[in-house]
């Protein structure tokens, strides 16, 4: 099994794109509609000539994001943008019709894009700055009734606030699961690391032990003659070999079981609900399938295997042991074979 992830140095710029796409969408679409309704509602051109801008705007940016992949620059441009067009907007309607309502899309949109500390400062100041701008209305504010422009200003107010959490909510799930895979996952090949294989073989064991799985198979894979490949090929070829092997292995394997990077070159494969003889023509077909496919750098490639049974008395780690034994029989044997432990 192959995990696909970004690394750790991408991880931060791919979240904080995918919120900073997300937030221009939002503000084009919205400037858009919002336009439309001032036009044609209300007949305010001039608050409609500054939503169009902001669609244009936004349109603008996320094509320079695109071109440039300037995170920070276009994030600090897309917020300077959306402050200007919130409070123009405030101004022009003289902070009635509930527009003052419109300063509360801007602390999401800061926070996502610039951070907490950014975000909390640039907020703050813009919230005191709308709060004395209200309260030099004041003196000539006149009562007025609740209007359907009123109306429309808190529902679209509530949708831009909705869309803008969902978004960042769906980013922030995906870049945690992109986190829960990466520190599972062998940074080299894109299998499971050792940390997996250890709570996959405890899981099985415990399901062994509790009836509700009647038995499972670890097996030990190790790459013959590995320090020979590094010594003739070098490190670096010799890591290919390595993301080769695994290739090999997770192509044979696919969803027969599940295949992982133990260590150096040694990989764990767990056959769940396979006997110990199905297991072994199992491994043996691997062990073939790999053999007939050598290298890209025609230098033969062949594996050594051990298995072992999770038994339910025996503690896993155990096991591990029992199929080490075994694989070191396979090495002392010739290697290019399978060994099994038996009970």
């Amino acid at each position: 099994m192959q995990l696909n992830v970004p690394t750790p140095s991408e991880q931060p710029f791919v979240h904080q794109s995918q919120l900073l796409r997300a937030v221009l969408k939002i503000i084009g679409v919205f400037s858009l509609l919002i336009g439309t309704i001032n036009i044609f509602a209300f007949e305010r051109f001039d608050i409609a000539a500054f939503n169009f801008v902001s669609a244009i705007v936004a349109l603008l940016l996320l094509i320079y994001f695109q071109r440039s992949k300037q995170l920070l620059r276009t994030s600090w441009l897309t917020c300077a943008a959306v402050t200007f067009n919130v409070l123009m907007f405030i101004h022009l309607a003289n902070g009635e019709s509930y527009s003052v309502l419109w300063v509360m899309i801007l602390p999401p949109i800061m926070f996502f894009l610039l951070g907490r500390a950014v975000g909390a400062w640039l907020t703050a100041a813009l919230f005191l700055y709308v709060i004395v701008f209200m309260a030099l209305q004041l003196p000539s504010a006149e009562p007025r009734a609740f209007s359907i422009s009123g109306l429309l200003n808190i529902t679209e107010v509530c949708i831009a606030l909705w869309f803008l959490f969902r978004f960042y909510e769906g980013s922030r799930e995906s870049a945690y699961r992109q986190l829960e895979r990466q520190s599972m996952t062998d940074k080299l090949t894109g299998l499971y690391n050792r940390i997996k294989l250890d709570a996959v073989v405890a899981e099985q064991h415990q399901l062994v032990s509790s009836g509700q799985l009647k038995r499972s198979i670890v097996v030990i894979a190790d790459i013959d003659d590995f320090k020979s490949i590094n010594d003739q090929l070098g490190h670096i070829q010799g890591d290919k070999v390595l993301q080769h092997a695994a290739t090999l292995l997770r192509n044979f394997t696919r969803d027969d079981g599940i295949i992982g990077r133990w260590g150096g070159e040694e990989f764990m494969l767990i056959l769940p609900n396979y006997t110990l003889t199905q297991a072994q023509h199992y491994s043996d077909l691997l062990r073939r399938y790999i053999a007939d496919h050598g290298t890209p750098f025609a230098q033969p490639l062949t594996m050594s295997f051990g298995l072992a049974e999770l038994g339910k008395e025996i503690p896993a780690e155990q096991t591990f042991i029992r199929a080490d034994r075994a694989l070191y029989r396979a090495k002392e044997a010739g290697r290019n074979c399978v060994k099994v432990a038996h009970s």
